[in-house]
């Protein structure tokens, strides 16, 4: 099945229903006549897809194997700084912490800036199917550069922030592919073993923010005070 999860999520805008009430009506009177001032609130709403990763896709991977897996984060419904998890666990779905297993598989992750995040369609840097060794994958980054990445205090738990605002109707990857140098042996495979890589988005309005620094810092202060965490929706 195809991924296809929706966030809805309205950080700020939790704020003004106990004020306004959903759907609220407000009325103020002047000294010339009675206005009637209907506020409605703003909904956010972003998704995240695969269309072109299917389960099955990243079982029995060997040596020169190149597979397209691109998580794409887009703006449904008006405009939101987002940032993304992307965390590595293990077949019992615990966070992988050891330095040199990550290391390789991290390795694997990586981004085509030919990429069309617009359309989903493959670039032409890494194809599908097509056999890379480390020396033709290594100056090729992990994410988009677009992404910044900041600490999580957690080995297997890595945090990207994007830095511009995702405009309505927008759309950006995180990552396009998983590849698998040729020239990696029995011993590599085996200690990269079986795993999953989870993406998971956090998104939060632009409007009556100054920068990407100061909505992350108040969606942080959201999640802190309670905000359901599980509203959010992710990619394995």
């Amino acid at each position: 099945m195809k991924r296809s999860e929706k966030i809805i999520i309205g950080i700020v805008t939790l704020g003004l229903l106990s004020a306004l009430a959903v759907g609220g009506t407000m009325a103020y009177m002047t000294d010339k006549e009675d206005k009637v001032n209907t506020f409605t609130v703003g909904t956010l709403d972003v998704d995240l897809e695969e269309k072109n990763w299917e389960p099955e896709d990243g079982e029995s991977l060997v040596p020169g194997d190149t597979l397209l897996k691109d998580p794409v984060i887009k703006a449904v419904k008006n405009d939101s700084y987002v940032r993304a998890y992307l965390i590595v666990k293990d077949a019992s779905g615990s966070v992988i912490t050891d330095a040199e297993r990550l290391g390789l598989i991290t390795k694997m992750i990586k981004y085509d800036d030919t990429y069309n995040a617009a359309a989903q369609t493959g670039g032409t840097a890494l194809k599908k199917g097509t056999v890379y060794s480390e020396a033709d994958i290594a100056q090729i980054p992990m994410v988009n550069p677009e992404f910044t990445q900041v600490s999580t205090g957690t080995a297997g738990k890595y945090c990207f922030n994007y830095g511009r605002i995702l405009k309505e109707g927008e759309s950006v990857v995180l990552f396009t592919n998983i590849v698998v140098p040729a020239e990696w042996s029995q011993v590599q495979l085996d200690k990269v073993g079986a795993f999953d890589v989870d993406v998971v988005v956090e998104a939060i309005q632009a409007k009556n923010f100054a920068d990407a620094e100061s909505a992350f810092s108040a969606l942080d202060g959201e999640i802190a005070a309670g905000t359901v965490v599980e509203n959010y929706s992710s990619a394995g």
